[in-house]
């Protein structure tokens, strides 16, 4: 299926690992010139080689910019950083984020404030910055990447839940604004997925239990409904339908990925 993204330009926050990092990959293969953004410019550089690397995306460039995000200051450089070497900015995927787990009242406010300023604060931030962009061009493509505890909140991620449900609504109210300038903008949600903070966390659980991690794996995957853990290359497969041209009338919209975990309305 040709996707339409050969040409366009995008900036992934949190780029440098994991879920974001995947996306940006998946994007670059594509043909798609990158802005990768996340806060240290030894990992960005990183992921920024291990792109190019793949041997995909016929040379688009990569040009990787260190910022912390959960700084408004921060927020308006690299948005205007990645304009000046990109020309112009077809997509924007938020995927920056500071998770802070563990029981609500042991949560410090420190804690509290940081997860909101980098990941509540970064996406409606960043959308501030690129969306006006994008409607002066008549087109454009955002998405949130935010977690199903938007829908079911976890009882060691509270502060994280409500995030997760505030940027669905952000999501959701922004879209009809946006759409008068046929800039689109969607969320997806994925649940527990198997990324590399993930597998590490398996693997010290099977050496704590003296196990192997694909035993620990299966055990997790049989609390869910499809009996499987959601891989990041999944995500980053919807990532490139919703900001592909192949889906022109879809906004507004936070698409759960979470092997069935949290079904409902």
């Amino acid at each position: 299926m040709d996707l339409g993204l050969k040409g366009k330009t995008a900036i992934v926050t949190g780029a440098s690992r994991g879920i974001g990092l995947e996306i940006a990959r998946a994007l670059h293969a594509e043909g798609v010139s990158l802005v990768l953004i996340a806060r240290t410019q030894e990992s960005l550089a990183q992921a920024a080689r291990a792109i190019v690397s793949s041997g995909t995306g016929e040379r688009a460039p990569v040009h990787p910019i260190a910022a912390d995000l959960g700084a408004r200051a921060e927020v308006e450089r690299v948005a205007r950083q990645a304009i000046e070497r990109l020309g112009h900015v077809d997509i924007l995927v938020n995927n920056a984020a500071r998770a802070r787990t563990g029981p609500f009242f042991e949560v410090s406010e420190g804690d509290l404030e940081e997860v909101w300023q980098v990941k509540a604060f970064g996406y409606v931030r960043m959308v501030r910055a690129i969306a006006p962009h994008m409607m002066a061009r008549h087109s454009g493509a955002i998405l949130n990447v935010v977690g199903n505890t938007a829908r079911t909140p976890a009882e060691d991620f509270v502060i994280g839940s409500m995030v997760n449900a505030a940027l669905v609504n952000f999501t959701r109210g922004v879209s009809r604004e946006l759409a008068r300038h046929n800039v689109r903008i969607n969320a997806i949600s994925p649940g527990w997925t198997l990324t590399e903070r993930q597998r590490r966390k398996l693997e010290l659980d099977a050496a704590a239990q003296g196990t192997t991690m694909e035993e620990i794996e299966r055990g997790e995957a049989r609390a869910v409904p499809l009996r499987r853990l959601v891989r990041m290359e999944e995500i980053a497969a919807l990532a490139l339908l919703l900001v592909s041209e192949r889906t022109p009338a879809l906004t507004g919209e936070e698409i759960i990925v979470d092997a069935g975990a949290t079904p409902g309305i």
